[in-house]
């Protein structure tokens, strides 16, 4: 916690910041993410008792973040404490595409990808939301678009949902934008995953590619970001941060991605969605072939 305002007589503007753990006062708000998930589970293409394996890569993940929260925030260490909240986060996302894998893969590959990218926000947004948040505003004028997540963290998130009359629309605006991005790497980044693995889906190409796509995808989203800000501000592009940035991102989001990984490799159930996911034609198991009967003749006597 900073000061970023006068504070007049009780301590000075820019004083050194002081870890502080704020309490949820309601546990109301913060279950609202997990019920989005039991909702889901209750679809008819999830209503499988191996669909329910997908609380180990979210709990986990949950439970991860938990653990990583206090110690970053103790040493005052903003950017990874933010990254934890942000991870967190993502995998309710992620959780959302995987118990909608079956019903994305019916629609055309554009449109799937732009539900697949609203569903990962609207969730992974809420899960923002209600988690871990400051409660002060921020100057977010000459942001880098690389970590305008993070500087995201320091506006009024607030944990539960109460008057937001006070804040600036455009941090609401600026956020929801980064997570509707966020979901189309996401999804793009399976899509293209799967069509370098439409001649042989083994679990090895998989992880190799996705990574790499990962990183294209963050590559190609940072870059049409920061030419529209730098348009918009007249400054110079920052090549060194486009650079730097989607490395960072992509590597984030792999180790992100990998507890679903895991279990699609190891449940036959998301195995198949991943599949879907990745746009892969679905295995057909060929019915065995019937035996004919062995012919019957008169019995010797």
């Amino acid at each position: 916690m900073a000061a970023y305002a006068d504070l007049g007589g009780l301590g000075t503007k820019l004083g050194p910041s002081v870890a502080f753990f704020w309490p949820m006062p309601n546990l109301v708000p913060l279950l609202l993410p997990w019920l989005a998930v039991l909702v889901l589970l209750a679809l008819p293409s999830n209503r499988n008792p191996r669909a329910w394996w997908i609380w180990a890569p979210l709990i986990g993940l949950t439970l991860l973040g938990a653990g990583l929260q206090p110690p970053f925030l103790l040493s005052d260490n903003e950017v990874l404490s933010v990254s934890v909240q942000v991870a967190s986060a993502a995998g309710f996302g992620l959780t959302v595409l995987w118990l909608l894998g079956a019903a994305l893969a019916r629609r055309c590959r554009a449109v799937g990808i732009a539900l697949a990218a609203l569903a990962f926000a609207a969730v992974s947004l809420l899960a923002f939301l209600v988690g871990p948040a400051s409660e002060s505003l921020g100057d977010l004028s000459g942001l880098e678009p690389a970590v305008f997540l993070y500087r995201f963290s320091e506006a009024a998130l607030v944990r539960q949902f109460a008057d937001l009359s006070g804040l600036e629309p455009a941090v609401f605006l600026y956020l929801v934008l980064g997570w509707i991005v966020g979901g189309v790497v996401f999804a793009g980044a399976l899509n293209l995953t799967g069509w370098s693995c439409r001649r042989r889906f083994i679990r090895v190409r998989v992880s190799l590619w996705l990574p790499l796509w990962l990183w294209l995808t963050w590559l190609a989203a940072g870059g049409l970001v920061n030419g529209v800000m730098r348009i918009v501000s007249g400054e110079r592009f920052d090549w060194s941060g486009l650079l730097v940035a989607p490395v960072a991102l992509a590597l984030a989001s792999f180790v992100t991605l990998l507890p679903f990984l895991i279990l699609s490799f190891t449940n036959a159930f998301y195995r198949e969605r991943l599949r879907q996911l990745l746009r892969l034609p679905a295995v057909v198991i060929p019915p065995p072939t019937p035996v004919p009967a062995a012919a019957v003749g008169p019995a010797s006597r």
